[in-house]
């Protein structure tokens, strides 16, 4: 029965610290409570994206889109989904590479030592620090799903969607560049990621906020969009604390980034979810629960004088 045992947190004695400040085994513990919290959130979003259903056209619907030479006839085909995954998608795979994020970094692994930057003088100390680089590994991955979940909401379109997605890594990697510089010119990456995080806050409240009356859903986005910004307005004051000056040691590091990083997908995700049951699904993206269908597969241009549509005709 040895298995019903306590058993000690052994990661730093298999996966020893290769830096003067380095994580303990207290950070390591912290470090295994946000895995765990992941891994439910993944297990639940997992199984709730399973046990959804979506109602499907009907076959007399689908006859009626085949034959119908009208631009009323062709829509009956279209029906409003219930149950539609994309949330779901988006939000289940951020919490599965939180899991493995915060796997390697509760196991000591996924860091690299950098000669740390004094925040008092231009000098480079001789004591080196743990830099988790698995932590933006996690942010480069997942944060785009959550902010994308968030634009579809807006109604945004897709290239301004992609713009943001490119402002978000471009602040990511300034950021990740700046913890592995061990002089003061970390401060340089460091304004470059703030500066598009906060174009990139603009773009989410101002033209986000503007394009979410379209489909009546600004009561939503604003209440979402909003609690997003401002915990990522929080991830600056805790860089520059931690990476940036190294006032914090690497264990005050992981208590802060690991609140922040709940709140970011599980928290926020968990209300997400919740929230989208109400929203109108079809209204915002149809095209997700239809998926890509040509429009021969639509049954367009087969018999009769129904003629295939002009972006189907040129192979659009």
């Amino acid at each position: 029965m040895s298995y019903l045992l306590p058993r000690d947190n052994d990661a730093l004695d298999v996966n020893p610290p290769n830096a003067d400040r380095s994580l303990s085994t207290g950070g390591s513990d912290w470090l295994w409570a946000v895995f765990s919290i992941y891994g439910l959130s993944f297990l639940a979003w997992l199984l709730w994206t399973i046990s959804l259903r979506r109602a499907l056209p009907s076959a007399g619907t689908h006859n009626a889109g085949k034959h119908n030479n009208t631009a009323n006839g062709a829509a009956a085909g279209v029906v409003t989904t219930r149950g539609e995954r994309i949330f779901h998608y988006l939000f289940t795979i951020a919490a599965f590479v939180g899991l493995i994020a915060y796997f390697t970094m509760a196991s000591d692994l996924g860091n690299t030592p950098i000669y740390q930057y004094m925040h008092h003088s231009d000098v480079v100390s001789d004591v080196t620090r743990q830099i988790f680089y698995a932590r933006y590994i996690l942010w480069f991955v997942a944060w785009p799903l959550v902010l994308i979940a968030v634009l579809l909401l807006s109604g945004l379109s897709w290239a301004t969607i992609l713009f943001c997605v490119g402002l978000l890594e471009i602040w990511i990697v300034s950021w990740l560049c700046g913890a592995l510089t061990h002089s003061r010119y970390k401060w340089g990456y460091y304004t470059f990621g703030l500066f598009a995080e906060l174009v990139l806050a603009y773009i989410i409240f101002v033209w986000g906020n503007a394009e979410s009356r379209i489909f009546g859903a600004t009561k939503s986005y604003v209440m979402l969009a909003g609690l997003l910004v401002l915990v990522w307005l929080i991830y600056p004051i805790s860089w520059g604390l931690s990476e940036g000056s190294n006032y914090l040691s690497v264990t005050g590091e992981m208590i802060f980034y690991g609140i922040l990083d709940l709140i970011a997908i599980p928290i926020f995700g968990s209300l997400f979810l919740v929230m989208s049951r109400r929203f109108d699904h079809g209204a915002l993206f149809s095209f997700t629960g239809h998926g890509r269908r040509s429009g021969r597969a639509m049954g367009y241009g087969n018999t009769g004088t129904y003629t295939e549509p002009a972006a189907v005709q040129s192979g659009v």
